[in-house]
């Protein structure tokens, strides 16, 4: 029987795969030094190539427009910046196949639509999110085609089957095909790598894409990217999907959005630079405006999807002050919604990192018996690694550099709300109001931790061409897919649909691959 769980998956497999992805990016970063948005890149080409369909960014959905594209019968060429296929699709575990699964019938199509549109608050077109999932099956049983290999369900370790229907973050919906192994990496990446050599896809790996150009009538007409060697390649193409993968790692673009990358640990794998979103918005499409971070609280060293995020990062009847030490959020929030990013949310709007502040006995029922938690805590403690310990709450704001007065009074008035047994402040459930006031008191920096980003870099329409101001406006022939042209969240990702963002994936690439595909057949 296959043993698969979230903690063991991502510790494990996801991040030996993120490991071998990290070793080989010294190049694209060479390469990076002389890139700057207004360089001139027609003046530098040393090779010029021509292709139907230029994909740009080799992860998840990138290879999956590439295979669909190729098996057209386009004239294909797939370049991935860094010196493998795969990105942060390497460490996915599932893809929500809805339709094809065998426990289908326990929801339908409209009630989860209606959900994940309430999730978003019904700021999101509920058409993109209906497409995805009534598409689900016919795009999971495509990739089982193209040789994709999934666990059997009867072989799946019955925790895991339950993993995403219970705790803290379940999901309200799963219909999960597990990759083998758990992970893209071993069961998507390597079949659909064949895929791209048996249907002629030119890929061209250490290529990063940087700028597109246009003809005359305002249309794309192909791309500059710089290779190995940082020279200059001109790539004429009668159609561009780009699928990046976000742009996380651009400090200018998240500090517009009020995210400072010093307040955040990047994890999965390198290369979300930003370059397509650049691209594409500088050849006139439409900036998202509202993406989804993905982002998760962290405390110290210690990675996520550890013991110390499953007990000591989520809030719950911890008090949060922001760096001058005043209180800003119902700490507990995530644990209405089941969704583990809206526990970071509070944290990004009040400036990008907070104290979590415990007693003794707030600690204790955090902790709720973890040994290990226990033990790590205390290392980290010993270590002043983001994690403190002290006797009294003044010596906490010593400790943590606030406002003492401010910080005192806060915990005073916090103390009250308790005691009341009502947070007049920000309505915290009850079942989390517990007085800090039995020394010893800990304090944990707490910041976030960005996969790269999950979705929203630029607008699309729903056969993905990447939107241009005004009413119903786009590009023919330039499109955005995966995590560029994700439009299914607003600020926060949700993950009530379980597997969404891989099915948004590859029905997103398919999409877009097919029609460029009717575009050039004319």
């Amino acid at each position: 029987m296959t043993e698969l769980s979230r903690r063991n998956f991502l510790l494990g497999a996801g991040m030996a795969g993120a490991a071998l992805a990290m070793s080989a990016t010294g190049v694209a970063h060479a390469a990076d030094k002389k890139a700057s948005e207004d360089e001139d890149w027609a003046s530098q080409v040393t090779e010029e190539i021509s292709c139907d369909i230029l994909v740009v960014g080799g992860g998840f959905s990138g290879t999956s427009a590439a295979v669909q594209a190729g098996e057209n019968g386009d004239k294909v060429l797939l370049i991935e910046g860094q010196s493998a296929l795969g990105g942060n699709g390497t460490g996915v575990e599932c893809t929500n196949a809805y339709g094809l699964h065998p426990n289908s019938g326990e929801a339908t199509l409209g009630e989860m639509v209606r959900y994940e549109a309430d999730a978003q608050s019904y700021t999101v077109n509920q058409m993109f999110i209906r497409d995805m999932i009534s598409h689900a099956a016919e795009n999971v049983q495509w990739l089982i085609d193209n040789g994709v290999q999934y666990e059997a369900i009867e072989d799946l370790d019955p925790a895991y089957l339950e993993m995403y229907k219970q705790g803290r973050y379940r999901a309200e919906f799963s219909f999960d095909y597990v990759y083998k192994g758990g992970a893209a990496g071993i069961g998507y990446f390597p079949y659909m790598k064949k895929k791209l050599a048996e249907y002629g896809v030119n890929l061209r790996l250490n290529t990063r894409a940087r700028d597109l150009f246009l003809d005359e009538n305002g249309n794309v007409a192909g791309a500059y990217a710089t290779d190995t060697y940082g020279d200059t390649i001109k790539i004429n193409a009668k159609a561009v999907i780009v699928s990046t993968g976000g742009f996380g790692e651009d400090a200018a673009r998240m500090g517009k959005l009020g995210v400072d990358l010093e307040d955040i640990r990047i994890i999965g794998t390198p290369g979300h630079y930003g370059d397509g979103v650049t691209m594409m918005i500088k050849a006139g499409g439409i900036e998202h405006g509202a993406p989804a971070f993905g982002c998760t609280n962290i405390i110290g060293s210690a990675g996520p999807w550890g013991p110390i995020w499953d007990k000591l990062c989520w809030g719950g009847p911890c008090l949060w002050v922001d760096i001058h030490g005043e209180r800003f959020s119902d700490e507990a929030c995530s644990t209405y919604t089941h969704n583990f990013e809206l526990q970071n949310v509070p944290v990004r709007l009040a400036g990008g990192t907070c104290w979590s502040i415990m007693d003794k006995d707030v600690y204790e029922y955090m902790l709720d018996g973890d040994e290990e938690c226990a033990q790590l805590w205390e290392e980290m403690i010993a270590k002043g690694d983001d994690a403190y310990k002290a006797d009294s709450l003044e010596e906490l704001a010593k400790i943590m550099d606030v406002d003492k007065d401010l910080f005192l009074a806060q915990v005073k008035q916090y103390n009250a709300n308790v005691e009341a047994g009502v947070d007049a402040d920000f309505g915290k459930d009850a079942e989390y109001l517990m007085p800090i006031a039995t020394p010893p008191f800990y304090c944990g920096l707490i910041r976030g931790a960005l996969e790269g980003l999950y979705s929203g870099g630029v607008k699309t329409d729903r056969q993905f061409r990447v939107k241009k101001p005004g009413r119903d406006q786009a590009f023919d022939n330039l499109f955005a897919v995966g995590a560029d042209g994700g439009m299914l969240y607003n600020n926060m990702y949700g993950i009530d649909i379980n597997g969404s963002m891989t099915c948004h994936g590859v029905n997103s690439a398919r999409t877009a691959a097919n029609t460029a595909h009717k575009l050039i057949a004319g």
